[in-house]
């Protein structure tokens, strides 16, 4: 028996349309993934983020150098805050993957305990410059 006519362009049309979702979605991620890394490298200096924002603020909003000098504080004291939860996110997050991967290597075997933990420690070390703005060594660069 074979497929009627409307039902192969029904299954084109599904197939066409998975694909372009697999691809939009590759996109996506791999747009997500900067717009997160730009985000964290911007925080990553309080003192270059102020700077910056300072700057946006005076282009932005016209601000006159008495608005500027009761602002600038306030940004800074913002910025420090905001560096600090970064680094608290971060950690708690390395945290959280260290103690599953642990949990999840304990149920492997040796073999395959080997290699996941070797993976595992490549990736927390690309986590750990991402999320705790730690630069790599040159030895790591290596």
């Amino acid at each position: 028996m074979s497929m009627l006519p409307s039902r192969k362009i029904t299954a084109a049309f599904i197939g066409v349309f998975f694909v372009g979702a697999l691809v939009g979605a590759l996109i996506m991620m791999d747009y997500t993934d900067t717009r997160l890394s730009r985000f964290l490298n911007h925080t990553g200096d309080p003192e270059s983020m102020a700077a910056r924002i300072n700057q946006k603020y005076i282009t932005d909003y016209q601000l006159s150098p008495d608005e500027q000098s009761r602002i600038a504080p306030l940004v800074k004291e913002m910025t420090q805050h905001l560096y600090q939860e970064r680094r608290q996110f971060g950690t708690a997050v390395i945290n959280t993957l260290d103690e599953y991967h642990q949990k999840i290597g304990q149920q492997m075997t040796a073999e395959q305990r080997e290699i996941y933990e070797k993976i595992n420690g490549d990736r927390k070390k690309r986590m750990s410059n991402l999320l705790l703005d730690q630069a790599p060594s040159a030895q790591e660069q290596k």
